[in-house]
């Protein structure tokens, strides 16, 4: 399958990147209903981005093939939790863009999808090879959780296929010295719970 540059932009458009040679081999869109998931939306009053039944639709790959275009000092940080995810969003309209690790030990990024533009999207991050968290979901039909095994043996698989490209410390989101390019938030204990849908 053809790889395709994919544009990413922020709801109000101040905040823009590009996910480079994207395509299904290059990644795994997933889809996860988990309460931090969740938390992370509502701690941002962004709430809207999250799917019908509070799911987050989620492109997971390598940090090397996202490059910051346009309003790079938009973008912020936070932690649920000290040693939790970093979670991106462009502090402009505070809207979740990326999720990532808290250090370079691991080549990995989570895009939001539905921060990506364009008609070839949907192609480009191909069907959704597993669901998270299920359980977690709002009430309606019977969701099932699947393939988690499959996306965390690709995670792997991407990152030792960076390493041996020599690629796998490279991306937007780290300094020179690994440190994160924005300083994430802690949110506190009440802030948490406020979130906690």
């Amino acid at each position: 399958m053809a790889k395709t540059d994919i544009a990413i932009a922020c709801r109000c458009g101040e905040f823009g990147a590009v996910l480079k040679d994207a395509s299904p081999k290059t990644g795994s869109h997933v889809q996860c209903y988990c309460k931090d998931c969740q938390a992370g939306a509502h701690a941002l009053g962004a709430a809207d981005t999250l799917m019908s039944r509070g799911g987050t639709d989620i492109f997971q790959t390598t940090p090397a093939g996202v490059e910051i275009t346009k309003g790079a000092g938009h973008l912020a940080a936070f932690r649920l939790s000290p040693r939790g995810l970093i979670r991106c969003y462009a502090a402009c309209c505070d809207t979740p863009v990326f999720n990532t690790l808290g250090s370079t030990k691991l080549s990995f990024v989570g895009l939001f999808v539905n921060t990506m533009q364009g008609d070839a999207v949907d192609k480009t991050v191909g069907k959704v090879i597993a669901v998270n968290s299920a359980e977690s979901a709002k009430p309606g039909p019977a969701i099932k959780n699947y393939g988690f095994n499959k996306a965390g043996f690709n995670v792997l698989a991407r990152h030792f296929a960076a390493v041996l490209r020599g690629d796998a410390k490279k991306g937007p989101f780290f300094d020179s010295d690994r440190t994160p390019v924005v300083t994430p938030r802690v949110l506190s204990k009440e802030e948490r719970k406020a979130a906690t849908p």
